[in-house]
């Protein structure tokens, strides 16, 4: 408008001046020579004069400073504004008034993560969209801000006045009264405000366990709340979620220390093997050759009466000896065993098992006729066909169910055992039957819950955990835990029933008949043996073990003259490798079985101390990279260790041709133990003839027959091994 004036003015004035002496040739004004300038003069200043106006009100309109600080203000509440809506973590604005009471307000997060983590009945969805939109006000009296802190941990702190506010552009909003948050749903909240309002300036941070909802519907949040004062009068508290954060921090907590143990359980397992497990296996050698040596001195010697009870009463105190070794043995083993299953690292150890035969040993039923009356046993059919199955866990499971069944049933009750075997569905069923003891209605009252508790690590029932006034760290409460553990080994189900009149523990797990499995195997490790031209090779640093090695061998009717044991000295034990190749390479048309010691301790001749230890696996593996493919087709290297270990076992196969557990040694089961070994080795192997010709003086070493002075060496042996032990 101004510049069309103006315009106008300027076309006017151009007109008046240049064609008003034409119009008008008398007027002197009008026809005077100075009427252009001033006509141009006068608009002009006039016109400048307008547009400094103009430019001075744009001036004071961009540049005031009033109108500025409004036009920032006004974007950070726009930008405030996102964040107060959408924020993940609840912003509170506190503010205290001169009476002492505090009115807070809470961004629509809180909202959400109310609706988030509950979900009321009585709310509907829609419901729930909506007030997640809305802010929440609450007031707290200022009598609330002068609770101790023991009255804020133990009494619930309500607020006076609750109401949602809705913000309706950027400087209005609404209080709703009749909002849907509760003073219940706030008492957390209003609690940590309370907190945040006594702490320290020097605090600027609380961890605060936020509660939500109630009764079935209450949950707990972790939550951290950060604290900055705007002034005296008013605080801003932002609370964030970290309850995420928290859970890994538990579950990484809790992997390193389930590694720790884990490693710890490793470390305890493979001195438990190496050192206790070769003792005891080397004594138990020992009593079988004293108890062959006793046979053969009642047999070859003609003594008196008085000689011969003597002889018995010998006898009888190597079988209770060897008896307490092997129940030594096997509750070590058994420990061992169920560190790994908790670990989830044990690989079952088929074994061909006589069930019946392996639940009475672990019950000791057969020791007198009253045992049998209190601990029977009971087959479905009579007798039981023997399986393919592992006999530690299977033993495990049962003796800690006997042990649970004497512990908290009927003192002296009767302990049954029901075994029955379903061959259409192939699966062998376990029972463990006891009288109710003690308490017994208690544990009926919790129903399924029960069974919960027991196959629970760490838990027992509440009926027992006061048994003995105290708390027990690990394994009280752990036992039905690793037999849940051990039945899952076996690919089985565990479980327990309590009825009125009885506790019946059942496991199911599927096995095989060993008649099936030594039917799908190419040959029958019963009626196997090896050829005549195989030369046994062996490799231990210790002396009771290179006899036992010895009578290894004979067990499987080879000659005295082809078997080399070596390791009696340093020089054998550093020299093995270059004497194991030349022998090979002397031997072009022999077979070579070849049993070599993992842990091979070197000393140097006539002292004690240990220089080093010399790992037999990788001695096997250097042979068998000296030697030519041609020869090495012809050598089956075992790796002989007590550590059993997944890992181990796995270390041993790809540096030998396969891994010889250290066990007692049978005569009935040496051949079944080479054959699948010998068999995998050579597929194509045919027996050869056997050697039954091979005379009968050569199945056992000269240091079994000689039953004078070897059966003082073999005891004094024995004594050291047991002292070492």
């Amino acid at each position: 408008t101004t510049c069309a004036i103006m315009w106008s003015i300027l076309v006017v004035g151009y007109f008046a001046y240049s064609f008003g002496p034409m119009i008008y040739p008398d007027n002197k004004l009008l026809t005077s020579k100075g009427i252009v300038m001033i006509c141009e003069s006068g608009i002009n200043v006039l016109f400048k004069g307008i547009f400094l106006v103009l430019i001075v009100d744009v001036h004071n309109a961009i540049f005031d400073p009033g109108a500025r600080a409004q036009r920032r203000l006004n974007e950070l509440r726009q930008m405030m504004g996102v964040v107060w809506d959408n924020s993940s973590d609840v912003i509170g604005v506190s503010i205290k008034n001169i009476s002492g009471d505090v009115t807070t307000l809470l961004s629509p997060t809180f909202h959400k993560l109310y609706s988030d983590n509950v979900k009321t009945s009585d709310t509907a969805e829609t419901d729930m969209d909506r007030i997640q939109n809305l802010a929440c006000a609450f007031e707290l009296d200022a009598q609330v801000m002068n609770y101790s802190e023991e009255k804020l941990r133990s009494q619930q702190i309500l607020p006076s006045s609750v109401y949602d506010v809705k913000f309706g552009g950027i400087s209005g909003f609404t209080k709703i009264r009749n909002g849907k948050t509760t003073k219940e749903n706030l008492a957390s909240m209003s609690q940590l405000v309370v907190k945040c309002w006594k702490a320290e300036n020097e605090v600027k941070m609380h961890l605060h366990d936020m509660v939500l909802g109630s009764g079935n519907l209450k949950k707990i949040i972790r939550c951290e709340a950060n604290i900055s004062r705007l002034e005296q009068n008013a605080i801003v508290i932002v609370v964030r979620n970290i309850s995420e954060r928290f859970r890994r921090f538990e579950a990484e907590k809790k992997a390193i220390s389930e590694t720790t143990a884990r490693m710890k359980d490793a470390d305890a397992n493979r001195f438990t093997r190496h050192e206790v497990k070769n003792g005891l296996l080397a004594a138990i050698g020992l009593c079988d050759s004293l108890k062959e040596n006793g046979n053969k001195s009642s047999t070859l010697l003609s003594t008196s009466a008085s000689s011969n009870n003597e002889i018995s009463h010998s006898q009888q105190i190597v079988l209770e000896l060897g008896s307490t070794l092997h129940e030594i043995l096997d509750t070590i083993l058994a420990e061992a065993m169920a560190r790994d299953v908790i670990h989830e690292v044990y690989e079952p150890k088929l074994e061909r098992v006589n069930v019946a035969n392996l639940i009475h040993s672990t019950m000791k039923s057969t020791a007198s006729a009253e045992s049998m009356k209190r601990f029977p046993v009971v087959t479905k059919p009579s007798p039981l066909p023997e399986f393919a199955l592992d006999p530690q866990l299977l033993k495990y499971i049962h003796r800690n169910a006997v042990s649970n069944a004497c512990k908290y049933g009927k003192r002296g009750g009767v302990v049954m055992t029901e075994i029955e075997w379903d061959e259409a569905t192939a699966m062998l069923q376990l029972k463990v039957i006891n009288f109710p003891g003690d308490k017994h209605e208690e544990i009926l009252a919790l129903g399924n819950l029960a069974a919960e508790i027991i196959f629970s690590p760490t838990k027992r029932l509440p009926v027992h955990s006061g048994d003995r006034g105290e708390v027990a760290s690990h394994s009280a409460g752990d036992g039905a835990w690793i037999m849940y553990n051990c039945a899952k080994t076996l690919k089985g189900t565990c479980d327990v029933q309590f009825d009125t009149d009885r506790t019946t523990f059942t496991v199911t797990c599927p096995v095989r008949p060993f008649n099936e499995v030594l039917a799908t195997s190419s040959m029958n490790p019963l009626e196997f043996s090896l050829p005549i031209n195989v030369y046994a090779i062996a490799l231990d640093d210790s002396k009771i073990q290179r006899k036992l090695l010895a009578r290894f061998f004979s067990f499987c009717k080879i000659p005295e003259d082809r078997i080399h044991i070596l390791g009696g000295s340093c020089s054998e034990i550093q020299g093995f490798n270059d004497w194991a190749v030349n022998f090979i390479v002397e031997h072009p048309d022999d077979y070579f079985l070849c049993i070599v010691d993992e842990n091979l301790d070197v000393h140097q001749d006539q002292i004690a101390e240990r220089d080093g230890t010399i790992s037999g696996s990788e001695c096997v593996a250097t042979i068998r990279r000296r030697i030519l493919p041609d020869q090495e087709r012809r050598v089956l290297a075992l790796i002989r260790s007590a550590n059993d270990s997944a890992n181990d076992v796995a270390i041993y196969n790809s540096r030998a041709h396969g891994f010889l557990p250290k066990a007692p040694i049978k005569q009935g089961t040496v051949l079944e133990e080479i054959a699948p070994l010998w068999l995998s080795r050579f597929p194509d192997f045919c027996a050869a003839p056997t050697l039954s010709r091979v005379p009968s003086e050569h199945l056992l070493p000269t240091c079994i027959l000689d039953c004078g002075s070897e059966a003082a060496t073999t005891a004094r042996d024995l004594i050291e091994s047991l002292s070492s032990i």
